[in-house]
């Protein structure tokens, strides 16, 4: 990959997901080898289709069989109906998206370009791509793009930066739709082509809705109203986007509307269309700012005042403008902010993955409250874990949550005692824009409004300080939070889960925790045991610790010994199963010969010099073994150094230091003299 193409992948979620696929698409050119998990199965059948017509994947596309001017004209001549009924919709999409480094063309049903809408900026960074009228866009000549792919597959296709086959397209997003008269037959394609970066995730649909009223326009008779009756197919076919539309004139006047948009804002639309923004919203509605400054803005938070009650959500705006720069309008798409909550649970990966099956031990106590667990988690009740560090509470509050009714729901976890002081409040109620010095444009949900639908954990709740228990309570008592800065109350819906290793009870009576807060906490309390109350299952937690580890390292798991068993069973284990997983990772970064011994373990769990002599008796006889085992590894390889080493899981040098340690000689006389040459060639 070239420098310049490495500094599109910068940290966002989109751009992993771009270079994911470009990696599997060096993958596949180099080795033909389809990821079916990064690559969808309709780029992989395309991908197959160019490879197997040797479409060259680092071809220049400067130049794209170019037809004559006389090949040309024949070509517009019979499709001239098509063309007459495309310009006006080309014209109106092409409003949309110009300014935005696209175009917008219109291909034949051979993939040849009939028309195409362009302005000088966007025509100077697509020199290297041939666009001109007459060249040949199928996946024979271009390999897989929106225009040849769509009119193989006959659907819409919108293909991103490396899901193209050729490497001089991955700059770009292309997105078309194929264009069908009234009697089914496949006439074209109209498609929009512009940098990735700067495509909206709505662009497929305007081509979509645009290509339906090509089509509509098509069928209809051509009489004086045509055009009106076409703009109105447009405007059905807008309804079928999952998100808000809104469209309006340079003079305020709302000239499009649609359904989830009017949901959005609470608003009637039919009563909408054709009226003032400024009256029907009033003279802040803030989208009305992109007319008046001519500044878009992407995924920008607002709060609208309403009869309803008001109403919260995102847009995306841009102005529209004519040939000589002046604004002429703007379109903005809204969303609903649940669904752009979601969308950033799944992108930062705000989920449960633990579930009550991952909750390893065999201890009766253990066993009772996962089977309790599992009925209150069925509930929204509030529920309070108790137990100390490292007893496994986020664990058990994840698989809580994914037995749960709202398991497809967030799963936000805050740390109440890492949290500094004054930014606690802004961290779980969030904060409107202008709160506070320093706090970010626009404003930013809290988590508690990051949860709804879901679970919140607050962990280490007894760290909470004592102001923000108060606003805590009366969010727990109103289901509702007001962020900092703002004044209307935003309705929640969230189940909280906390948990602390202090004596809440005890903190109460020193005055460090509010009495009504724990009361309206301990609903249902769940105290999680210790390790040392549950030692019989130290051998479960540490086998599954060794395997787990193990694998994390790349390295075969090790025999665990006995008395390895013994010292961890002896420990008091203030730390708990996560001081455990540490000493075990520590062990498997000290163990040479593939056996777990009581020397692997830190000081403060063995300690020979402390040791009775009953134990080193044992010590003794680990060592007999440890030596007999290598003696026996060497007798079977007839002490081939190098392959005992193998077996054994140690380098040579390692291995003739046990021998030198352990005193141990081979019984036959070839054998000594091999090993005495091996040794000094080693050496």
């Amino acid at each position: 990959m070239n420098p310049d193409y490495e500094n599109y992948f910068k940290a966002g979620p989109v751009e992993r997901k771009i270079k994911r696929i470009y990696r599997s698409w060096e993958k596949f050119i180099n080795s033909f080898e389809i990821e079916p998990y990064v690559i969808r199965p309709l780029l992989a059948n395309s991908w197959h289709r160019c490879l197997r017509m040797k479409v060259d994947p680092y071809a220049p596309l400067g130049e794209l069989r170019l037809l004559s001017s006389q090949q040309l004209e024949k070509r517009i001549k019979r499709r001239k109906k098509l063309i007459d009924a495309a310009i006006p919709f080309m014209s109106q999409l092409y409003s949309f998206v110009k300014g935005t480094d696209s175009l917008v063309c219109l291909a034949d049903d051979q993939g040849m370009i009939l028309d195409v809408l362009r302005d000088p900026v966007i025509q100077h960074r697509t020199k290297h791509l041939c666009h001109d009228l007459g060249s040949h866009w199928g996946e024979a000549i271009a390999g897989t793009n929106s225009i040849g792919t769509a009119l193989f597959e006959k659907k819409p296709v919108q293909i991103t930066a490396s899901e193209h086959y050729c490497k001089v397209m991955h700059d770009f997003t292309t997105s078309a739709a194929p264009i069908f008269s009234p009697e089914q037959e496949l006439l074209g394609v109209l498609c929009i082509v512009g940098l990735y970066h700067n495509v909206h995730p709505h662009t497929l649909g305007m081509v979509v809705a645009a290509v339906k009223a090509i089509e509509n326009h098509l069928i209809s008779q051509k009489t004086s109203y045509e055009l009106l009756i076409a703009y109105n197919k447009v405007t059905a076919a807008i309804e079928t986007m999952n998100e808000g539309l809104i469209a309006i004139e340079a003079n305020q006047r709302i000239t499009q509307l649609n359904s989830v948009g009017a949901k959005i804002l609470q608003v009637d639309r039919k009563e909408c269309i054709g009226g003032h923004a400024s009256v029907i919203f009033g003279k802040e509605f803030p989208l009305l700012d992109v007319i008046t400054t001519g500044r878009e803005y992407l995924d920008r938070e607002f709060y609208l005042e309403t009869p309803l009650g008001g109403t919260r959500f995102t847009s995306t705006a841009k102005p529209i403008k004519d040939a000589f720069g002046n604004i002429t309008g703007m379109i903005a798409t809204l969303k609903e902010i649940d669904t752009v909550h979601k969308l950033v649970h799944k992108m930062v990966g705000a989920q449960a993955t633990m579930v009550f099956d991952d909750i390893i031990g065999n201890d009766p106590q253990l066993h009772a409250l996962i089977k309790r667990a599992k009925r209150v988690a069925r509930s929204c009740s509030t529920i309070l874990l108790l137990g100390e560090s490292g007893t496994g509470k986020e664990i058990f509050a994840q698989a809580v949550h994914n037995a749960s009714g709202r398991s497809r729901g967030p799963f936000i976890v805050i740390n109440c005692g890492a949290i500094p002081r004054d930014l606690v409040e802004s961290e779980l109620f969030g904060f409107e824009d202008g709160a506070f010095t320093g706090a970010a444009r626009g404003g930013r949900p809290g988590k508690f409004e990051l949860a709804s639908g879901g679970t919140i954990f607050l962990d280490e709740i007894g760290d909470m300080p004592l102001d923000i228990q108060t606003s805590l309570l009366r969010v727990l008592q109103e289901r509702q939070v007001t962020r900092i800065g703002g004044q209307k109350a935003i309705q929640i819906n969230t189940r909280v889960i906390a948990s602390t290793n202090k004596n809440l009870a005890e903190e109460v009576d020193k005055g460090n925790f509010r009495l009504d807060l724990y009361y309206r906490l301990n609903v249902i309390t769940f105290n999680l045991p210790g390790l040392r109350e549950r030692s019989k299952d130290i051998p479960y937690l540490v086998q599954y610790f060794v395997e787990k580890i193990s694998r994390r390292l790349g390295q075969a798991a090790p025999t665990i010994t006995p008395e390895f068993y013994n010292c961890l069973s002896g420990y008091s284990w203030p730390g708990n199963v996560r001081e455990l997983e540490n000493v075990i990772e520590q062990a498997l970064h000290l163990v040479e010969t593939n056996i777990l011994v009581p020397e692997h373990l830190p000081s403060r769990i063995y300690n020979p010099n402390l040791m009775e002599a009953g134990q080193l008796e044992k010590t003794d006889k680990l060592k007999n073994a440890e030596a007999a085992l290598i003696k026996n590894t060497l007798d079977s390889c007839h002490w081939n150094i190098s392959r005992a080493a193998a077996i054994l899981g140690i380098s040579r040098n390692t291995l003739y230091r046990k021998i030198a340690k352990f005193s141990l000689t081979p019984e036959n006389s070839r054998e000594k003299e091999t090993v005495e040459r091996r040794k000094h060639y080693d050496g």
